[in-house]
């Protein structure tokens, strides 16, 4: 059930994020039993199962690795194995912000134990994706931004710690010691690259912050650095105040280190005021602080340095000596390990840029790659486009060129069919006309017939008959004017006939083109010769002759 597993309020939180947030900030300091490991972090992976919550999934694995770190005091193979798991279950989702978490974290488990070459790729890689993930996103945005600043502000890199103590700034809480530590920690990173104006500016919003928190631990710690400022200026007073404030909060609350540096700091104040028994004073409370570890041969240093003047000061030249030696050799011992520490955090600073370096050239060789690409892909369809482009100008050519061939053809259906509306009217003309013949033809015969037999009419009667007669011949002669005009028909209702018979029958005269279109009218000889102004007998003789000039063809 549910109700049994001891992380079910886990559930109970909204977002995902709020719930990998809380998860994280399990317990890990189990003990060196890793029975009494399993045996606490396992229902978790169970209830993650369970409840297929892979944000607790992974939460899961992450605490395993802690917890086996803790357990060994020492990195170890258990701990390699659980980061591996939690950074292959998000690094499959592309989950960019819990990949970058991943690498900080496991970053930070080999730098805790100094392991600095070995963090050095996992902080690296976690920098990559810096510009890529919102902070927003980020599981407990100060803790982790905190780790990536310890890690560049020990290898020198102070302006990379800065960049990430900003960022995370905004997700702490207003009067919370996190805001007032990340404060502090620029304003000494600041200070440690010489710009002192901003760094005193940061020291101040931190006191700030930490007077209204009423936080007397960072009161103390911060009075101890604004102090600086006030004894480069000269002001000894206000600098005596400040580091007395730091040392009676640092020994309140167990700051011994802390403790230790204000009161080298005092014993500096002092020496500078000629106040010889105060600045012993405070170095003998200092050196209560030193332990015999490679970290204070600096501290050893400064207060050897300081008995020096404190004995000059005094006039004594033998304790002088004594602690000018003392301070000398201190300095050799701290310049081999200084220029070792120095060496290593160059190498460091170098490793690090060449991999920034490398990570730009890959990025660069990507979106030139991508760029290739792109263009290619641009190329192929502006190839397509062209191609379309050609296909649609061919169609729209076949388009242009079949609707102006529709149109010709339309055209020319119009101009047929108007030419043939014209030769219906032209056959109707020449049938009318042969008809018209014709029956002149017969009116003539009639009229010719009544003047043969015109004894028995009367004189006047007979004048008109012959008026008649004569008017009907003379409108009914085909003269050479009414030829032209009536060939002009004929060739439209009988087209190159009376051509083909020329080119066939070059002899053939104009009087026989007519003869041949009297014939082709199917007129008889009398109508011909009515036409004509001729005899029958002319027109009998005329076909003759019209029968011997085509003769020797047809032979």
């Amino acid at each position: 059930m549910e109700g049994k597993s001891p992380y079910a309020h886990l559930l109970k939180l909204k977002s995902n994020k709020a719930v990998l947030e809380e998860a994280l900030q399990i317990n890990t300091h189990i003990g060196k039993d890793t029975v009494e490991i399993h045996k606490i972090l396992d229902p978790l992976l169970e209830f993650a199962k369970r409840e297929k919550r892979e944000e607790l999934k992974f939460a899961y694995y992450l605490l395993m690795a802690d917890a086996f770190s803790v357990a060994y005091d020492d990195v170890n193979p258990q701990s390699d194995h659980y980061f591996r798991l939690a950074l292959n279950s998000v690094a499959v989702k592309s989950n960019q912000h819990l990949e970058m978490l991943t690498n900080i974290r496991w970053g930070y488990y080999y730098f805790t134990y100094r392991k600095v070459k070995e963090a050095f790729p996992y902080f690296l890689r976690a920098n990559e994706f810096r510009d890529n993930v919102l902070s927003a996103t980020m599981p407990l945005v100060p803790l982790h931004y905190g780790y990536m600043a310890n890690f560049y502000s020990y290898i020198g890199d102070h302006k990379k710690a800065i960049v990430y103590l900003k960022l995370g700034v905004p997700y702490t809480d207003e009067l919370s010691r996190k805001r007032i530590d990340m404060f502090n920690a620029i304003g000494v990173y600041l200070r440690r690259d010489f710009q002192l104006a901003e760094a005193e500016g940061y020291f101040k919003h931190a006191m700030k912050v930490a007077t209204e928190a009423k936080d007397s631990v960072w009161v103390g710690i911060i009075s101890g650095n604004l102090a600086d400022f006030e004894r480069s200026r000269g002001n000894f007073t206000k600098a005596l105040e400040l580091v007395q404030q730091n040392i009676k909060y640092s020994e309140k609350f167990n700051e011994y280190l802390d403790a230790m540096r204000a009161y080298i700091a005092l014993a500096e104040i002092y020496v500078e005021k000629q106040q010889w028994a105060e600045a012993k004073e405070a170095l003998f409370r200092s050196q209560g602080y030193v332990e015999d570890k490679p970290y204070f041969l600096q501290y050893k240093k400064d207060i050897a340095k300081i008995f020096a003047n404190i004995a000059n000061g005094e006039g004594n030249k033998a304790k002088e000596l004594i602690h000018l030696h003392e301070f000398l050799a201190l300095s050799d011992s701290l310049t081999s390990q200084t220029n070792f520490d120095m060496m290593q955090k160059i190498y460091w600073q170098w490793e690090s840029e060449r991999y920034d370096q490398a990570v730009k050239t890959a990025e660069m060789k990507k979106i030139q790659s991508q760029q290739k690409y792109q263009l290619f892909g641009l190329l192929l369809l502006l190839g397509f486009v062209i191609i379309i482009l050609l296909v649609n100008r061919s169609r729209n050519k076949e388009k242009i060129k079949s609707t102006l061939l529709e149109k010709e053809q339309l055209k020319l259906a119009f101009e047929k069919n108007i030419l043939d509306q014209e030769l219906i009217v032209l056959r109707d003309s020449l049938e009318e006309f042969t008809n018209t013949i014709k029956q002149n033809d017969s009116t003539i015969q009639q009229l010719r017939m009544e003047v043969s037999h015109g004894i028995d009419l009367d004189r006047k009667h007979q004048e008109k008959i012959n008026e008649s007669l004569s008017d009907m011949l003379e409108t009914h002669i085909m003269t050479d004017e009414r030829w032209l005009k009536f060939k002009a028909v004929f060739d439209r209702v009988y087209p190159g006939f009376l051509l083909e018979q020329k080119v066939i029958y070059p002899k053939l005269s104009e009087n026989d083109l007519r003869l041949l279109s009297l014939i082709k009218l199917d007129l008889s000889n009398r109508s011909m010769s009515d036409l004509l102004g001729v005899s029958i007998d002319a027109v009998k003789k005329a076909k003759q002759r019209l029968k011997k000039k085509q003769e020797p063809i047809e032979n």
